[in-house]
């Protein structure tokens, strides 16, 4: 008499195989459908990246602030003051909107709305101004340019395009024509020197003088 023996298997149960089955069936079918999907974004994504890329581009741009490379360059100042004293030792005082050193020049300085104040034997004042104005410091001189005007305490004025004065001298001479008024009347000129802190002024060439009437004293 044979005996059979049989040796069993750990064969998963057919409930276990079923439901992995189903599992993998749902992540195929999802994956159909995710990856068409996906692929098709990177296409889009790619044709469009340019145009993208330049907006970005843009905003960026325009936001940074635009840099003048030959300002960089440049020392700049705002509200300087430069003081010193004549061979006379009278004070002199010149100021501006903003200075700017001048390129491949040690001793100039660019100045923007200057104004130069300068004290007089007497101890008056003048003051000039113009737009814009050329500082030597060591040769201490000033040269303005545009609409000078030149102010006295004493009530004077005098007008001219370009005056050049030697701060050191207490000395000024345009040659464009002058006009300027006071107390003493009116005048015209081509030019003008300016001595001694404007306590004697010369016109130069051809020059009109309009004298107000003096005033006769009380008896």
């Amino acid at each position: 008499m044979k005996t059979r023996i049989e040796i069993a298997q750990n064969r998963p149960a057919p409930a276990l195989r079923v439901g992995a089955l189903r599992r993998y069936s749902r992540f195929v079918g999802v994956a159909k459908r995710i990856l068409p999907a996906t692929a098709l974004a990177l296409l889009l994504l790619v044709a469009v990246w340019p145009r993208i890329q330049a907006a970005i581009d843009r905003v960026r741009f325009a936001q940074l602030p635009k840099i003048d490379v030959s300002q960089a360059r440049q020392v700049r100042m705002v509200d300087p003051r430069y003081s010193g004293v004549d061979r006379d030792n009278r004070p002199f005082v010149v100021t501006a909107d903003s200075a700017s050193q001048m390129p491949k020049a040690d001793d100039a300085i660019s100045l923007d709305a200057p104004k130069a104040d300068l004290a007089t034997a007497a101890g008056n004042w003048d003051e000039l101004t113009a737009y814009v104005g050329l500082y030597q410091p060591q040769a201490q001189q000033l040269d303005l340019f545009g609409n000078v005007e030149l102010y006295q305490d004493k009530g004077n004025a005098l007008h001219s395009d370009s005056v050049t004065i030697n701060m050191a001298q207490g000395t000024a001479v345009s040659h464009d024509p002058v006009e300027g008024e006071g107390t003493f009347g009116h005048v015209k000129a081509q030019g003008l020197r300016v001595l001694d802190r404007g306590e004697t002024i010369i016109f130069t060439g051809h020059a009109t003088l309009d004298l107000n009437p003096r005033t006769k004293a009380a008896p």
